[in-house]
């Protein structure tokens, strides 16, 4: 050693990590330094790529930018300095590399306003991380742990991000509006607002945000469409039915009217008819609204007045009600008076 030689400073790397981390590796999200100071002016190195949280002796943390920094920074911190003094340093990258890819393993149940039908949504997706709040990302992710592990920290954090999915989902359809059917054309704007509600969720918790939230599927099954579908074609057969109900009851006074509109309404939508009828009565039967008497009234089709039981002529328009049967010239048997054909020997009337 020559007369002028002097001992080398003390300076903390990032380089002394024991996994054999790279700089330039920002999928590694931390790697832990540990050294014993033995120096009054030793010091440590924060990379420009990194930040780091740095423990001494045991003590809370500090967040530290890139730079070169002095282990003691006061007068009163050197003179309690002890030999045994240990320091810490926890380098976290400033930018990551680390894709996380999410799935929903049970699907969500969410109810379509529109028929009212519970059904399962599955999603699944992609997102990336950075590290938001270095002293929340020590307290949850890194703690004592010594080294980072990838595998480990994915399942880990996709897990919990897949929890509070489910309930941000919810409440983004439902701010929209959106039914069953809009969920994939709105898959950007679903996701896009789930990230935000997701990320300043997790930069509370773990001090992690995440970015570039995709979802690259959003459906329910074809089964659950099928039924979806079909309890909305439901839903609006009865509204129908309803409307019809209601102009039944409001024509309830007036008779002929009202024989006409049911008439109409079998011709149209015999089902609907017939559930009509369930609830009004079946002219049939006994304490339906729709009674046996008043089925048998006759009106004149031409002007709607009430017929008497053997009238030809109307007596409020004079115009005839009654058509002549059709006495068959073959057999001489008598046929309604639209026949065609006898009903006797099936010789042609007309």
């Amino acid at each position: 050693m020559g007369l002028f030689s002097k001992k080398s400073q003390q300076i903390i790397k990032f380089e002394q990590n024991h996994c054999n981390a790279k700089v330039d590796d920002n999928s590694v999200l931390f790697v832990r330094v540990s050294d014993e100071i033995r120096e009054k002016d030793a010091m440590f190195e924060v990379p420009f790529t990194h930040n780091a949280y740095v423990i001494k002796g045991g003590d809370n943390g500090k967040f530290y930018k890139s730079g070169h920094y002095n282990v003691f920074e006061t007068k009163d911190e050197v003179k309690n300095w002890k030999k045994g003094f240990s320091v810490d340093i926890i380098y976290m990258p400033k930018d990551t590399s680390v894709l996380i890819l999410w799935g929903t393993p049970e699907k969500i149940k969410y109810r379509d306003e529109a028929s009212n039908k519970v059904v399962s949504v599955g999603a699944r997706g992609q997102f990336g991380i950075s590290i938001s709040n270095p002293e929340q990302f020590f307290r949850k992710v890194v703690g004592v742990k010594k080294e980072f592990d990838l595998q480990e920290f994915k399942k880990r954090f996709s897990a919990a991000v897949v929890d509070e999915f489910a309930d941000c989902f919810l409440k983004v359809v439902k701010e929209a509006k959106l039914t069953y059917d809009q969920f994939d054309a709105n898959r950007k704007s679903i996701a896009t607002k789930s990230g935000k509600i997701l990320s300043e969720k997790f930069d509370k918790s773990w001090g992690i945000s995440l970015v570039d939230f995709i979802i690259e599927y959003l459906g329910i099954s074809e089964e659950d469409s099928n039924a979806v579908e079909d309890a909305a074609a439901e839903a609006k057969r009865q509204e129908k039915i309803k409307e019809y109900l209601k102009e039944v009851e409001r024509l309830d006074d007036k008779e002929w009217e009202r024989e006409k509109y049911l008439r109409q309404l079998e011709l149209q939508d015999r089902n609907a008819y017939y559930e009509v009828l369930k609830v009004i009565g079946h002219p049939n039967q006994e304490g339906g609204k729709h009674k046996a008497a008043a089925a048998q009234k006759t009106f004149c089709p031409h002007c709607g007045a009430e017929l008497k039981a053997n009238d030809v002529f109307c007596s409020k328009c004079g115009k005839k009600v009654v058509k002549e049967k059709q006495v068959c010239s073959k057999c001489g048997k008598e046929n309604d008076a639209d026949a065609t054909f006898c009903s006797g020997c099936g010789n042609k009337l007309k």
